[in-house]
């Protein structure tokens, strides 16, 4: 597949060498968009969970709260006199996340399209996530964009792992897209749409960018590692008579080497989506399967704790980042109106001990119903319920008394409004 993407950005190159003098009408001008979206969320937990993950009776969670999610865009783009296209896009995060690891820029690339397609070069989600198609959700809050699944509403236990743990994040992200690569700067090529097919390939020269400075530098100070990865998609999206259709594919590959030549590891993902819309109702649904290449004796915890990788996930051991993620849900818009229920479930391997794995995996299940309703344009108003539930391997392994056990497992109630504005 590498070998694919080298020889097509070649042919590129190549095209836009032959493509004459490419001088620009005028420079490029940068237009303003995006979006303010904030919430008023309540939360109801399980307390038994609170006071045996450390929090104690003074300390438990708040039941309710304020997030929210706003998003500034630059962009703007040119035409030179021999038909090529250029642009830049850059994406600032304005305030109202939660979370540790979010940046100030979420996207910052430029681009080249013509009649070969369209080269991105620079920070962005890769090609297989940029074509992946979910379940719908009216309110845009499910999954790792969302309040709930975002983990940020119910507390998630520090050992249960999510899907796209295995490189850049320090936190799972609960999404059936493979983004695990965490936007890190990469090529990106996305051909023209055929008769609705769409296809996309990235190379990701080093997949981990937090604590990676210099070139050829993977973050784990150790030396001898090579984080890089690549992938590919392919979207069908069409329309027969009064039903839509749309089907997506992708696989990314990700190549790891262990601390002292240890162990070759490679880590894949594979995902595949569709959605079927007709008079106003939109069914979809999505999978991940990731897979952790464990041979010549896998990776130690030690080998998994510097920024490329989580670590020991407050579990210590060897641990296998495999898994399989999906969601559902059936969404219903008219007018002004949307209403939707969704579901989503992950179970990731987690320990290798087979003692301590207690024949389990990480599971973590959440449900939501969401509704949106457009008051003019630009301005939504939105409201989200769910419930979700996390469980770790070890939640009733033997040996550990009925209080330590609590703190293995947490689960709640959320409910929220909120209000989007976009410009």
């Amino acid at each position: 597949m590498k070998k694919i993407l080298f020889a097509s950005t070649a042919l590129v190159a190549a095209g836009m060498m032959s493509a004459g003098a490419a001088s620009a009408a005028e420079k490029i001008k940068l237009n303003m968009s995006g979006f303010s979206k904030w919430w008023v969320v309540g939360a109801w937990q399980d307390q038994d969970f609170q006071e045996q993950a450390g929090f104690g009776a003074a300390s438990w969670r708040s039941n309710a709260d304020v997030k929210g999610f706003n998003l500034i865009t630059f962009d703007g783009s040119t035409a030179l006199d021999n038909g090529l296209k250029v642009g830049v896009r850059f994406d600032l995060i304005a305030g109202g996340h939660s979370d540790t690891v979010t940046d100030v820029i979420d996207n910052s690339y430029a681009w080249v399209e013509g009649g070969f397609g369209k080269v991105l070069a620079g920070m962005h989600n890769n090609g297989t996530a940029l074509l992946h198609v979910q379940a719908p959700d009216a309110a845009g809050n499910f999954t790792s964009g969302g309040v709930m699944l975002g983990n940020w509403a119910i507390t998630k236990p520090s050992g249960v792992m999510g899907m796209n743990q295995r490189v850049g994040y320090t936190a799972s992200s609960n999404t059936t897209q493979a983004i695990a690569d965490d936007k890190a700067e990469k090529l990106t090529y996305v051909a023209p749409s055929f008769y609705g097919l769409t296809l996309g390939a990235s190379y990701i020269p080093n997949a981990v960018r937090n604590g990676a400075t210099g070139l050829g530098q993977h973050g784990r100070g150790n030396g001898n590692d090579r984080l890089e990865a690549w992938g590919g998609g392919a979207l069908y999206a069409n329309t027969f008579g009064p039903v839509g259709v749309k089907a997506s594919a992708g696989y990314v590959w990700v190549d790891l080497k262990a601390v002292g030549n240890k162990a070759e590891n490679a880590y894949t993902q594979q995902t595949y989506g569709a959605q079927l819309s007709y008079a106003g109702f939109t069914l979809g649904g999505s999978v991940q399967r990731a897979s952790d290449d464990r041979r010549n004796g896998g990776n130690s915890a030690a080998a998994l704790s510097g920024t490329s990788q989580i670590g020991t996930a407050g579990k210590g051991g060897e641990l296998d980042f495999g898994g399989v993620a999906y969601d559902v849900g059936l969404q219903y818009a008219s007018g002004p109106y949307a209403v939707s229920f969704a579901y989503f479930h992950s179970s990731v391997i987690g320990l290798t001990n087979t003692t301590l794995r207690n024949g389990k995996d990480d599971t973590i299940d959440a449900y939501q119903a969401s509704g949106k309703y457009n008051l003019g344009p630009g301005v939504d108003v939105l409201a989200s319920i769910g419930y979700i539930e996390y469980k770790d391997q070890r939640d009733g392994v033997a040996g550990i008394t009925a209080n330590q056990n609590k703190q293995y497992s947490n689960s709640g109630w959320t409910a929220m409004t909120g209000l989007s504005l976009s410009f």
